[in-house]
């Protein structure tokens, strides 16, 4: 049985040269004594090489059974047939199956490993998002209460309605902060994303909390906002803000230039500032690495693009376009 299993083509041949060459040389004497088991020997080998040989070796152990069944007659080729062809076609189909079966159990082990993959990458991705939008959300607000919190502290002694207006600067960077902190957490715990509250719309009171910390700010827009998409509006103002907190972290006491553009079927925005002062705004080394990577994720999301770098005037500038159809190129 060992022998059957594991070398179906070396049983097929020994038992075929076993029985038919003997039936050729001894004639009706030698398949006349033979018992009828070798019939059940002979389904069972024709069975074994159908379903683990292919091709040639196959073919051959099927023969090789015919020629044993026959015992050196070949007088009754139809009955030795009958027992070994339907054996052996039984087996093909038997290996067919398995080899399907296999097949699929391969192609279900890759889907597996497929949607594992994909279910990390989404974790990767939505840790990324909720990190772009912390940021968004935490430092531009918080860079505004640190810088309002020294100009306090320095004015304390001197000047305490200067002091009491930084600290009410303060108190308003501080609640806004916490609502934008609130709406984001409404926003992950909701199956139906919507506007993180900001917009084109929104961008005078930016600029106006931002003059109030003491930088000179000025701002341009042309056209309308009334008909650009929710999204692109939210992207539009985030990356205001992203050069607005930039300039006051690097760039402290830089003026800073800002121009919406949105008469055309492309919002164009520029965030510039001029060079900035001798003296350190203390926050050069705070936050991370979300700031420009996750403005440009989330513009080329709607098709946008980003320009950053430095001006021949020792400043820097941030430039977007967005489409004002949002046409979105993420998969």
């Amino acid at each position: 049985m060992i022998i059957r299993s594991r070398h179906p083509l070396a049983a097929s041949l020994a038992v075929g040269a076993a029985f038919f060459v003997p039936g050729l040389l001894i004639g009706s004497r030698w398949w006349d004594s033979l018992p009828n088991t070798l019939l059940v020997v002979g389904v069972i080998i024709a069975y074994t090489v159908g379903a683990r040989l292919d091709g040639v070796a196959s073919v051959t152990g099927l023969i090789a059974m015919f020629l044993a069944l026959s015992a050196g007659d070949l007088s009754d080729p139809v009955s030795i047939f009958v027992f070994t062809v339907p054996a052996w076609v039984a087996g093909r189909v038997v290996q067919s199956r398995n080899r399907l079966a296999h097949q699929l159990g391969e192609r279900a082990r890759e889907l597996e490993q497929e949607r594992e993959a994909f279910a990390r990458e989404a974790v990767r991705f939505e840790r990324a998002r909720i990190a772009r939008d912390l940021h968004d959300v935490v430092a531009h607000n918080v860079s505004m209460i640190v810088v309002q919190a020294g100009a306090g502290r320095r004015a304390l002694a001197s000047n305490p309605a200067t002091a009491a207006e930084a600290l009410r600067h303060i108190e308003g960077g501080a609640h806004q902060a916490e609502l934008e902190i609130q709406q984001l957490v409404d926003l992950l715990g909701s199956d139906h994303p919507r506007s993180n509250g900001g917009g084109l719309g929104s961008l005078d009171e930016l600029v106006r909390r931002a003059a109030a910390t003491g930088l000179s700010v000025s701002y341009r827009f042309r056209g309308s906002y009334d008909d650009v998409p929710g999204q692109v509006a939210d992207i539009a103002y985030s990356v205001v803000q992203e050069g607005i907190t930039n300039a006051l972290k690097h760039a402290s006491g830089a003026p800073i230039d800002v121009s919406v553009h949105g008469a055309t079927s492309t919002v164009s925005i520029t965030v510039e500032n001029g060079t900035p002062s001798s003296t350190q705004s203390g926050l050069e080394d705070a936050g991370g690495t979300y700031g420009i990577v996750g403005l440009r994720d989330r513009l080329c999301s709607v098709g946008g693009t980003l320009e950053a770098g430095p001006t021949s005037a020792g400043g820097w500038r941030l430039m977007a376009q967005l489409p004002r159809a949002h046409r979105s190129t993420s998969a």
